[in-house]
């Protein structure tokens, strides 16, 4: 234990900041099946002054929420393989070229009981997108991708949705 802390004294103290998807970029209800497809989730723009003057970005999150979830496929219903992802990009880029994953999902995760709805969550993604998303003035874009990524989320069943679906970054820096 002692090593880690000199280490964490020796960089100083980390602060952290979110920053959310405009409210009116929140998607009203996003549905997956037991097909995979291209599904779009609400894009993060970073504004020119989000971090301090002199800020090192340490590490950077996607954030993803929603509201409820409701299952109409008429069985229990959940994500169906292992490893499914959300990717993250530069509004610039092209997807199946310059995006990363972003969120990695396990066989199981979801799990809603037949024609039934759940609460909301909120799940912050260990991965670090630093790479892509830099915490400094961008529009960044996540999507579920199949098209270019073949990893995209799939349920057992035929019809699970996401209500009021929104995105936001996490930036951990130091000064």
């Amino acid at each position: 234990m002692k090593a880690n802390s000199e280490m964490t004294l020796a960089q100083g103290p980390r602060y952290w900041r979110d920053q959310w998807c405009a409210k009116d970029a929140v998607i009203a209800s996003l549905e997956f099946t037991n097909v995979a497809a291209d599904k779009d989730f609400p894009s993060v723009v970073v504004p020119s002054d989000f971090l301090p003057s002199g800020a090192t970005v340490v590490a950077v999150n996607l954030i993803l929420k929603w509201r409820k979830m409701m299952e109409d496929s008429g069985a229990e219903n959940y994500i169906n393989a292992a490893s499914k992802t959300i990717r993250t990009k530069v509004s610039t880029g092209a997807w199946g070229t310059d995006d990363i994953v972003a969120m990695t999902f396990t066989n199981g995760m979801w799990k809603v009981a037949a024609s039934s709805t759940e609460g909301g969550d909120v799940l912050i993604s260990t991965t670090d997108i630093k790479t892509v998303v830099t915490g400094v003035a961008a529009t960044y874009n996540f999507r579920s991708e199949q098209t270019n990524g073949t990893d995209a989320l799939v349920m057992l069943g035929d019809g699970m949705t996401l209500y009021d679906v929104e995105t936001g970054i996490r930036v951990i820096y130091t000064l």
